[in-house]
């Protein structure tokens, strides 16, 4: 009897999982919307099917497959993974030069000058030490605006690479060939790419590699791999506190259940994990000592914030909801690959990041949106080996579900890059490179909007403290209250009133937005963008 409920929830899961592909496909060409219907809620119960289909690969053959891949095919789409990675991040630039992201203006006046000028916002937290001193590294050799586009372009590739190196260590060749495929096709990492992460993209290289190591410690035993993960993964806390994050809690709830094993507790396990949590630590502070200490302090209240009352620190990425609709190509085979393991009480350093990264986005504590990202990755590894259980038990109709999958994922990835464009014009950009050469030496700029300010401080060649910007940077005294009142305003005394707490010669860009106050006279004009003089 239970054979047989076993063999109709079975049967059930291969009826749900075509029909599921289907809809997929519908979405991506457009026939269904894809907030039409709970579709996530579907990838769930097909996920929950699909836990039958992982009993009778284990119990058949010990989870391997018997059948291998022809070695051509296997390098055949590996390299197409790595050439869909750079042509996703190519087509944006194919007729532009600016970089994408919110971000470029700031990463490129911390590359540029970070550890020369050493700004308030940079030492409390705006730049990583690690980040900038490996960007000095970079800089030996690549112009600035090389690294912002092309050396960036190159740490995707690179995160690919690495997202398939650890997959492969974890569940094996194929999974690790189908984990790069999914991250290539992402359309969630694209966004990663065009908001301009680098910082994310970098640290997460690094925190594969550091896992890497660790697993393959796990199987070894050599103090070599132990050495490198310890050391790669103090390397994460110098350029990405976020990141650190979600490997440092990971990496905590490991090294006090892993030494647990079928009854009895390794102590000795125990003590090494511990010290080597040390160290990590250790490593990552090391970076932090002296002046760049308040990154570190002026994090703290808002991260206990968050625990207080979630929700208020989102973070600047996709919401919850939209990435449920995102990552419908392998959301029910990322599950699958959860439960693989926990069906197994493999409690293994995946399965704790995703869980722990799941429940600070689900619960909206602090950063959550940002964390996103990390949880993305983590399910793209365990996607990958989801996806290798469905082939293992029925090859032919798992590769042809893999492949319209996949398709469906490129089709919605494609379009993102065809639309993608920097957020702030060539005309606008132009006329914030001139500024430098026609204010006085000691000046201080305004800028009207969020808009413009990264931009304002990465090209207008002003030193960070010259920049007064809504919300960013050392040099704003105002709120968002008093930027409110200030766009408003229009009478000379309350003007000269509000303005009288920055230094002369002060001057305002205004960009392509209207702007009236008699107090400002226009300087420059160029192309409907303007740059006013404060004169009362």
């Amino acid at each position: 009897m239970k054979g047989k409920i076993k063999d109709v929830v079975g049967e059930t899961f291969w009826y749900l999982l075509i029909a599921y592909t289907l809809f997929v496909i519908l979405i991506a060409l457009g026939f269904l919307g894809r907030y039409a219907l709970q579709f996530h809620m579907l990838a769930v119960v097909v996920a929950l099917f699909g836990i039958v289909i992982i009993g009778k690969v284990n119990e058949g053959n010990n989870g391997r497959e018997k059948r291998g891949m022809n070695k051509w095919l296997y390098y055949g789409l590996f390299a197409l993974g790595i050439i869909v990675i750079i042509a996703l991040r190519v087509v944006p630039y194919i007729r532009n030069s600016i970089p994408l992201g919110y971000d470029a203006g700031i990463y490129k006046y911390g590359i540029e000058g970070g550890l020369k000028n050493m700004d308030n916002w940079i030492l409390s937290g705006g730049m990583e030490p690690g980040f900038l001193y490996l960007m000095e590294i970079f800089k030996l050799v690549f112009s600035v605006d090389t690294i912002l586009v092309w050396v960036f372009i190159a740490f995707c590739v690179l995160l690919g690479i690495v997202i398939y190196v650890f997959t492969r260590e974890l569940g094996g060749k194929r999974a690790g060939l189908i984990a790069l495929i999914i991250y290539a096709v992402s359309v969630v990492q694209f966004k990663v790419f065009g908001f301009m992460y680098y910082k994310n993209i970098v640290a997460l290289c690094i925190m594969l590699f550091s896992l890497f190591f660790l697993l393959r410690y796990e199987k070894s035993e050599k103090k070599s791999d132990l050495s490198i993960f310890v050391v790669l993964g103090g390397l994460v806390g110098a350029i990405h506190r976020p990141t650190f994050y979600i490997f440092g809690l990971s990496y905590f709830v490991y090294a006090f259940i892993r030494p647990y094993e079928k009854g009895n507790y390794d102590y000795r396990k125990l003590l090494i994990n511990v010290l080597s949590g040390v160290v990590i630590l250790v490593i990552a502070l090391s970076f932090y000592v002296g002046s760049f200490m308040p990154a570190i302090t002026s994090v703290l209240p808002g991260v206990a914030q968050a625990f207080v009352s979630p929700g208020e620190s989102p973070g600047t990425f996709i919401s919850f909801f939209e990435y449920q609709f995102s990552v419908l190509a392998y959301l029910p085979f990322a599950l699958l690959g959860l439960f693989h393991f926990l069906k197994k009480k493999d409690f293994n350093i995946v399965v704790l990041w995703v869980l722990i990264s799941g429940a600070i986005v689900y619960f909206q504590f602090f950063f959550f949106n940002r964390f996103i990202i990390h949880l993305d990755v983590a399910l793209i590894v365990l996607a990958g080996i989801g996806f290798d259980s469905l082939i293992k038990n029925k090859r032919k109709l798992g590769i042809l579900v893999l492949s319209l999958l996949l398709i469906s994922a490129v089709i919605i990835s494609s379009y993102e890059a065809q639309t993608s464009k920097p957020l702030i014009s060539k005309y606008s950009l132009d006329m914030i490179k001139e500024i430098r050469g026609n204010i006085e030496v000691n000046a201080s700029v305004l800028v009207i909007s969020r808009e413009y300010s990264p931009w304002v401080m990465g090209y207008s060649g002003l030193h960070g403290e010259n920049v007064i910007a809504p919300g960013l940077f050392d040099t704003n005294k105002w709120n968002e209250a008093d930027w409110q009142k200030f766009w408003n305003l229009s009478g000379k005394e309350e003007t000269k009133k509000m303005l009288s707490v920055y230094d002369k010669p002060l001057y305002l860009f205004g960009g392509t937005k209207s702007f009236k106050n008699e107090c400002f006279e226009v300087f420059l004009e160029s192309k409907g963008n303007k740059l006013y003089k404060y004169t009362c």
